[in-house]
């Protein structure tokens, strides 16, 4: 029996949900306004990775996120996704945009009927995407290569003498902001290759999807338009984007709508199809998956399984992906790279059920929206750190022990 066989499918469903089932329009105030349009469809694009001795399901929603409460039970949800594999090995993430349904319980739209209908066909349509991508699983070899989007995302926080604020509030952004640090503007492509061409492309990159936020349509965004231009280009398989640490992290052109994402998701299209230097990984696939319980800081947040984080860790060769649950800063990530025992190591994030802003220590202490406290942000002070700690544990354990 050959270990060194890795096995790649896809499957691609639309999950685009009724007006009715709204967009966030006030995290704050918990408000919501049902949408008056469709500008483009969302879809749950889905990567079945296998080897003779572990199978791992990665799946993309094009939604804010999932939260145990706006599911009704997170594990209940993960369960009913497949009859195959067990519901650890099935890796959800979201692409974060803005113009997708509220789904993680800030507003009270969770608890009507015509919410709960839809997000139950949503959990239908990921089992029969996953039952196909397994069933067309295909040999296949992996590579890595990286570039640099410029002029694309900055750091948001903006210190002030009265106190952090909010990039967006300052637009047009000056030049000299969009320089400040820290921000991750690589942009890494991950390519799975079989006999007949690429099976599918995966591509990594730190923005919030908020060129849409507020505007009442549906829309992918940003991570919409790259998958739609590859797949238009031709040759590049299934396009699945994977959101960084992107909690402090926004485009320059917030809330200015469908041509702003358009051209945020060419860019990237553009970046990814002139890539050089494709290194080429082992054909191995190794898993590991942890979960932490955090303390949370505020009354806003009764269910406590909503604090529950649940960790995600694969190895390709020389590659580990992390999957984090929230928003953590971009800190975290780089700090979780440099730290990492493998040549390559992306952090994805919004993995899982959401957990809220994970500010840093620093982060903390400045204060500012991703602080808190709120439904939004509503962990303990240390929660970053730990997960952080967790994160550098899976992977020095897979290095050590695969």
């Amino acid at each position: 029996m050959n270990h060194s066989i890795l096995r790649a499918g896809t499957a691609v469903a639309d999950i685009t949900p009724p007006l009715e089932v709204g967009l966030l329009t006030s995290s704050v105030e918990g408000r919501y306004d049902p949408f008056t349009s469709v500008r483009l469809p969302l879809k749950t694009r889905v990567l079945a990775l296998i080897t003779v001795d572990t199978t791992v399901v990665l799946v993309s929603l094009d939604l804010l996120g999932l939260s145990d409460t706006a599911t009704g039970g997170w594990q209940a949800f993960k369960q009913g996704l497949s009859d195959e594999i067990p519901p650890e090995h099935i890796i959800i993430t979201c692409t974060h945009t803005h113009n997708a349904p509220e789904s993680v319980a800030l507003s009270a739209l969770y608890l009507t009927p015509v919410y709960r209908t839809w997000l139950h066909e949503v959990q239908q349509k990921i089992h029969s995407a996953i039952r196909i991508a397994l069933s067309d699983a295909k040999e296949c070899n992996v590579s890595i290569s990286c570039g640099v989007l410029e002029g694309y995302s900055l750091q948001r926080r903006i210190p002030t003498p009265t106190g952090i604020v909010m990039s967006d509030s300052m637009q047009p952004i000056a030049p000299e902001l969009m320089l400040r640090e820290p921000a991750d503007r690589r942009v890494h492509t991950l390519r799975f290759t079989g006999e007949q061409g690429i099976i599918a492309t995966v591509v990594h990159a730190v923005c919030h999807p908020v060129h849409e936020m507020c505007l009442p349509h549906v829309s992918p965004d940003f991570p919409g338009e790259l998958c739609n231009a590859l797949e238009a280009a031709g040759d590049h398989g299934m396009v699945l984007f994977l959101n960084g640490a992107a909690g402090d992290i926004n485009p320059p052109t917030v809330s200015e709508g469908p041509a702003a994402a358009k051209q945020h998701g060419a860019a990237l299209a553009a970046v990814v199809q002139q890539e050089a230097q494709n290194k080429l990984l082992k054909p191995e696939l190794l898993f590991a998956h942890d979960e932490i319980s955090f303390g949370i800081r505020t009354t806003a947040v009764t269910n406590k399984e909503d604090a529950r984080a649940r960790i995600n860790a694969i190895v390709i060769g020389q590659l580990a992906i992390v999957f984090l649950p929230g928003e953590p800063f971009t800190t975290t990530a780089l700090e979780i790279e440099k730290a990492s025992p493998f040549p390559y190591t992306l952090v994805a994030a919004y993995a899982e059920n959401t957990i809220g802003y994970m500010p840093d220590i620093k982060g903390f202490a400045e204060g500012g929206y991703e602080a808190g406290p709120g439904k939004w942000s509503f962990l303990e002070t240390g929660a970053a750190a730990k997960l952080q700690a967790t994160s550098l544990h899976l992977l020095n354990q897979l290095k050590s022990n695969p």
